[in-house]
């Protein structure tokens, strides 16, 4: 064990020590050319009301935000033309365990232009992720309190392996996206993906669509972090949609969804709706239909809340269907631009046969329902 620790932790002494060093010198090198380290630190007290049927009081990692630092690169070329990359981190700030690959959360580069757009390569989010991630409470305000399971991918639990993605520039309001992912195996559809999005703003106003398709071929998902263009450890956390009620392993997951938010000066509104269909190893399938609405508040300069609610309809193809009522409501104190005081309440509940509460990164209810709640801080640097 030591010695796999040892070499990754000198790895990311040496990448710290490279973008400390880079970040001054670059400046000097070129005006607009910079290396940039970042990351969210963040913890909090919980208490959750039933997980697997007992109360739960614990320290737990993120809360609002996972943890993560990075590195994020610039190289101007000339000509409006950039070279630029990202590498990202996930860890346990309550224990320092490094959470999935070195970099795994993300992994790219690529060339960008101000005319023509840019093309990256890596390791990357979808466009439920990337161009949806503003028109829902969890990403917003609410924390953990992403639509059950996170089944549509807007609180940032997939990612796309060997993916290639284009950005368009924004024209007149309106930006596009796509992305594939190679499955990198000679069955080339056996695990790989794609999405597409559009999106337009305008003063207050901002809407957006996508579409993803993950194509993991039930049991054959590879378990390493580089074979295929979905890995098992991107489904994140235990979601109740994974498998079939009779056990098999998701074949195919396809997700749409439009969403925006209003600035209307004294408080905002978000809002989405997004259809996920799950399809099976053993030929069934399960429609997920998400609706949200939340309204949130600057009462202060330093002091915003806001209110959520969720429903999720689900419909199994064997003539089962399941409901979730889902409320987030949060409350956060900035004491600085980068430091945050945070209260998060989420409250589930569950209906239909053989249904059961489970918030996002909690284990399982034992009933119909299940109550988070949260006290804690986030730092960003």
């Amino acid at each position: 064990m030591k010695g796999t620790v040892k070499p990754l932790a000198r790895c990311a002494r040496s990448v710290m020590i490279l973008a400390a060093i880079s970040a001054v010198s670059g400046g000097v090198a070129h005006a607009q050319s910079s290396v940039t380290l970042y990351g969210v630190l963040s913890t909090t007290l919980e208490f959750v009301s039933n997980s697997r049927g007992n109360h739960l009081y614990a320290l737990s990692n993120g809360g609002m935000m996972p943890p993560r630092w990075g590195v994020r690169g610039v190289e101007d070329l000339g000509g409006g033309n950039q070279a630029i990359f990202q590498l990202e981190n996930g860890f346990n700030i309550d224990n320092g365990a490094m959470l999935g690959g070195m970099f795994g959360r993300q992994a790219y580069v690529g060339l960008s232009n101000t005319h023509y757009g840019t093309l990256t390569l890596g390791r990357q989010y979808e466009e439920m992720t990337n161009t949806m991630w503003f028109a829902t409470s969890a990403n917003v305000f609410a924390g953990y309190g992403a639509h059950i399971g996170d089944n549509d991918n807007m609180f940032f639990t997939n990612r796309f392996n060997n993916a290639v993605r284009y950005a368009s520039p924004t024209i007149a309001g309106f930006s596009a996206a796509g992305s594939f992912a190679f499955s990198n195996s000679t069955q080339f559809s056996n695990n790989d993906g794609y999405s597409g999005s559009v999106s337009y703003a305008r003063g207050p106003l901002k809407v957006a669509a996508a579409l993803t398709q993950f194509n993991r071929r039930g049991a054959a998902v590879p378990s390493n972090l580089t074979s295929g263009a979905v890995d098992s450890s991107g489904w994140g956390f235990s979601s109740p949609f994974v498998v079939s009620p009779g056990g098999a392993a998701t074949d195919q997951q396809r997700i749409a969804g439009v969403g925006g938010t209003c600035d209307f000066g004294w408080f905002n509104v978000l809002g989405n709706y997004t259809n996920v269909l799950f399809n099976y190893a053993d030929s069934t399938g399960l429609r997920l239909q998400n609706a949200e609405g939340a309204i949130y508040k600057f009462l202060r300069p330093d002091w915003e809340v806001g209110l959520a609610y969720v429903y999720t309809h689900g419909d199994y193809s064997i003539g089962r269907s399941t409901h979730y009522n889902q409320i987030d409501i949060a409350s956060h104190y900035f004491l600085s631009k980068r430091t945050d005081l945070f209260l998060i309440g989420i409250y589930q509940r569950a209906s239909g046969p053989n249904a059961f509460a489970q918030i996002y990164t909690t284990s399982p209810s034992s009933g119909k329902n299940q109550t988070l709640l949260e006290a804690g801080i986030m730092h960003k640097f």
